[in-house]
């Protein structure tokens, strides 16, 4: 398994505003590409007696990153009792086509539980990397990952990435470092 170390962050203005404030603070756009998810879960799952967390830490990703790769993959994520993420990996099998590896799923018992749509932009500068994504036309949220691929630079602590991100005063809720774009999404499925 691959462990990761990321902060994610809801944006609090629309996505030409945010634009606009990091291009003021010497960011460029490098990169964009599409992102789609399907969230699969065993039938065997009562969902009724789960949380969110729980919900989401027994699904599989049907992953499309357009154009790019295809694949499985499992998320597995460990959770402070405030909800940080405090621990995350994930492993990856790649797949050749999605609707095989959806049938392949259902197949074995799996269900299609939510789907998120994320068109992902990266921006960079001299000093630092970061990902926005503009998810199921719905929400706008700045990732930060501690591996930066466009530029050289790697974060060693979460609070290495929270103060990076926020000596830039761009209009996110800093209340919050680990906002879960998938229990956003689940909450709307379920209506809970």
């Amino acid at each position: 398994m691959k462990m990761e170390t990321e902060i994610t962050v809801l944006v609090k203005v629309d996505y030409n505003t945010l634009k606009k404030e990091l291009e003021k603070s010497g960011f460029q756009l490098i990169e964009e590409y599409e992102l789609k998810d399907d969230y699969m879960i065993s039938n065997d799952v009562n969902l009724t007696n789960l949380s969110k967390l729980e919900i989401l830490q027994k699904c599989i990703l049907v992953r499309d990153i357009v154009s790019i790769k295809k694949e499985l993959l499992y998320k597995y994520k460990k959770y402070a009792p405030n909800g940080d993420i405090i621990e995350q990996g994930k492993v990856e099998c790649p797949v050749t086509d999605i609707n095989k590896a959806i049938e392949f799923m259902k197949s074995i018992n799996y269900k299609k539980l939510f789907k998120i749509y994320d068109k992902c932009v990266v921006f960079a500068n001299e000093e630092s990397e970061l990902i926005v994504q503009l998810v199921n036309d719905k929400y706008i949220f700045i990732e930060m990952e501690s591996e930066c691929e466009h530029i050289n630079r790697k974060y060693n602590s979460i609070d290495e990435l929270k103060e990076d991100l926020n000596k830039y005063n761009l209009s996110i809720d800093n209340s919050n470092y680990f906002v879960k774009k998938a229990e956003l999404v689940l909450a709307e499925t379920l209506k809970i």
